[in-house]
């Protein structure tokens, strides 16, 4: 048991360095794109994928920069001095959450300088492609692009967090089921996301769709929804599929 919390002490860090380096696409602040909760997927771990690497036309070089980033920035066992994070005072999880939060910018930096401008442009589509219409609700710069009345943003929520439910619903359900019945889940899953995409595609008017679409870029060649499916490295991606939006 006390061996399960030295590690969360690690599990910890590792998740908010990534959720900090969201801002690697040369985000300032909350106001970037993945501001707010289900933000989208960070680019510490977009940037080791096989296929985005390929989609960036990444150099040897930059490859082996971001690689370099990558490992000094993962934590290592026996982060936080060593002490249980459970056993932790709050002032003591606080300090080691702010330390992790400053080490997860700063890789994202300098993440981001490894990109040219082009590419950190790219990037930052692909994960609005990644994100698809949950972008309307939890990423703050797509929602001042759009314009969005408090009006339309109260719709949106309340589509997401319905759609939430029911997805958490079934996934739960999907655990301890057959083969079978995970396939059949996995196509209920997908028919949700698509109704869930129309119904948030619905609140908007056809300016902010046109923007929409024009903020997200062109539409990858691979399956985001497919890409870690077999590890960082993306080998088991594939190509079309159920893209979001």
């Amino acid at each position: 048991m006390r061996r399960f919390f030295r590690i969360s002490v690690v599990a910890l860090a590792v998740c908010l360095i990534a959720g900090s380096a969201a801002m690697a696409q040369g985000q300032r602040g909350r106001g970037g794109f993945g501001g707010g909760g289900g933000g989208p997927m960070p680019a510490s771990f977009l940037l080791v994928n096989d296929q985005i690497k390929k989609e960036l036309k990444l150099t040897d070089d930059q490859n082996a920069k971001i690689k370099e980033i990558t490992d000094a920035a993962r934590p290592q066992r026996g982060a936080g001095g060593g002490t249980n994070f459970r056993d932790m005072t709050e002032e003591q999880r606080t300090a080691l959450r702010e330390e992790m939060r400053k080490r997860g910018e700063e890789t994202a930096k300098k993440l981001a300088e490894v990109l040219t401008a082009e590419q950190n442009a790219r990037l930052k589509q692909i994960q609005l492609w990644q994100q698809g219409t949950r972008a309307l609700t939890a990423n703050d710069e797509v929602a001042k692009e759009l314009s969005l009345t408090d009006d339309q943003k109260g719709a949106l929520k309340t589509i997401t967090e319905e759609s939430g439910k029911k997805s958490q619903e079934l996934r739960q359900g999907r655990r301890s089921a057959s083969e079978d019945e995970r396939k059949k889940i996995d196509e209920q899953l997908a028919a949700m996301r698509t109704e869930t995409d129309a119904e948030c595609m619905a609140v908007l008017t056809d300016d902010q769709k046109s923007k929409f679409t024009a903020l997200k870029g062109p539409k990858p060649e691979f399956d985001l929804t497919q890409l870690f499916r077999g590890g960082p490295g993306g080998g088991r991606g594939r190509r079309g599929g159920n893209n979001n939006n």
